[in-house]
């Protein structure tokens, strides 16, 4: 078991990770707004989904209590 381990460290150390794409900075005054624009869209769809997640969960637990205290 130890040969087959150490095979793999040689093997995984040759290979070199792909460096990611970068995109270039914008200079021009409407792409930057644009992008600021899309940043702030983008944090107010996450917080939207956050809170129907809430509000999901919230209901079918205050459901789930109705129901047991019913019985």
């Amino acid at each position: 078991m130890g040969l087959i381990t150490k095979g793999m460290g040689a093997i995984l150390k040759k290979i070199k990770p792909e460096a990611a794409y970068k995109a270039p900075k914008a200079t021009n005054p409407d792409t930057i707004k644009l992008d600021k624009q899309i940043k702030t869209i983008k944090k107010v769809g996450v917080g939207t989904v956050g809170a129907i997640g809430g509000a999901a969960v919230y209901g079918k637990v205050k459901r789930s209590k109705k129901k047991k205290d019913k019985k």
